[in-house]
């Protein structure tokens, strides 16, 4: 899938480390309330191995990274660079995901997230349920 200046492929096994960098960058800026350790590339190369991973490309850079849990047609996690939201990355990996899973998606996202969930609700998303991890509310999405 392409749009004016990026391109959204697969990533392959050596493209992970710098999607975890990107991962790690963008949730603990963007998340700032949930603890430090919630993070980390290590996290993210963890549940790299039970997901497919998509990344968006600009200029030979990865700027956006979304993670796809198969077996329950998840979207475990969706990041994009700060100085490159706004520009389509986000819905371009947002569409591919949905249209690689073999059901309707479904997804957590903080309830304190409000970019997210404005998101997330411009693209047909609704709200199933709520619930707490590590001190912090998250709200069951699907379409």
């Amino acid at each position: 899938m392409s749009g004016a200046a990026f391109h959204i492929a697969r990533a392959r096994h050596h493209d992970l480390a710098e999607a975890a960098a990107l991962y790690h960058r963008v949730a603990t800026a963007t998340l700032h309330w949930m603890p430090p350790n919630s993070f980390t590339p290590a996290v993210f190369m963890e549940q790299a191995r039970y997901e497919t991973i998509w990344l968006a490309w600009e200029e030979g850079r990865i700027v956006g990274v979304a993670a796809l849990y198969e077996p329950d047609s998840f979207l475990h996690s969706l990041y994009v660079d700060a100085g490159r939201q706004g520009r389509g990355i986000g819905l371009a990996l947002l569409n591919t995901v949905a249209a690689a899973a073999r059901d309707p998606l479904s997804l957590k996202v903080e309830a304190q997230n409000l970019r997210a969930r404005r998101f997330y609700a411009r693209e047909g998303f609704s709200e199933r349920e709520t619930g707490m991890s590590d001190g912090s509310e998250w709200i069951l999405l699907s379409r």
